[in-house]
């Protein structure tokens, strides 16, 4: 504001500002599109949303994540205000019922020791989110990468087999009402068993949870068999080109 193009000064400041710029958009061109409406109003009230981020950087779903909690936690607090009576605010909310967010790979939205925009609004929401109707579930195999204050704000945990010593002791540390006892069990959970602990039990007990045989993605890739069939594969191809070889007379 006020600057001077002619000054030198401050033609430096402005190409470092649009260097900035072009960085930003550079970095985030696989998320901005100026022509797309408000990408929270393609959200369906009572449906399963899915946000699918495979296809961004670390960095680019975090942003992405970022905007879509911060957005649904100020909708959430403008429909129950509004409701009260609380506040004199014009802004218009879109959601009329609570929002249930799921994180998967949370340890990669929420870091125990690095700055990222989607941990402060997972924070956030944590703390605050029940209070207007927001709740909020963290999945991930490495309890141990995840900020501590968030997950100490989880009422109710699914604790699934677990053997790194450092993960246990943060789960021990987010869950008081779970024993030593419990925690030594969790190295020798089975595949599918889980310690249920929190406000959605009385008390902490063992389930077995069925495999959903329907899953396409995420589901770990069999390597052997793979391996196997390329083998064939190659065989099958060998035996049909030896016919086209040419022989030595």
């Amino acid at each position: 504001i006020g600057a001077n193009p002619d000054r030198k000064e401050d033609r430096h400041s402005a190409d470092r500002v649009q260097d900035k710029i072009d960085d930003a958009r550079h970095r985030s061109s696989e998320i901005l599109d100026p022509d797309m409406s408000n990408p929270v109003a393609l959200i369906k009230e009572g449906r399963l949303n899915i946000l699918n981020v495979s296809e961004f950087t670390d960095r680019q779903a975090n942003v992405a994540l970022a905007y879509y909690l911060q957005e649904l936690l100020a909708d959430r607090k403008a429909a129950v205000n509004a409701k009260g009576g609380k506040t004199k605010s014009k802004r218009n909310y879109r959601f009329n019922t609570p929002i249930f967010v799921i994180i998967e790979e949370a340890h990669v939205f929420i870091p125990k020791n690095e700055d990222a925009k989607a941990k402060y609004w997972a924070a956030k929401i944590a703390r605050e989110g029940r209070k207007f109707g927001l709740g909020l579930c963290i999945v991930s195999q490495r309890p141990r990468d995840i900020e501590a204050n968030v997950l100490s704000q989880m009422g109710s945990l699914a604790v699934m087999k677990i053997v790194q010593e450092d993960d246990q002791r943060q789960i021990a540390s987010a869950a008081e009402s779970i024993s030593r006892e419990f925690i030594g069990q969790l190295t020798s959970l089975n595949i599918g068993d889980a310690v249920l602990v929190g406000q959605w039990v009385n008390l902490p007990a063992i389930v077995h949870i069925d495999e959903m045989k329907g899953k396409k993605i995420g589901s770990d890739q069999d390597a052997v068999g793979e391996w196997a069939v390329a083998k064939k594969f190659e065989e099958v191809g060998a035996k049909s080109l030896k016919g086209l070889t040419k022989r030595d007379f």
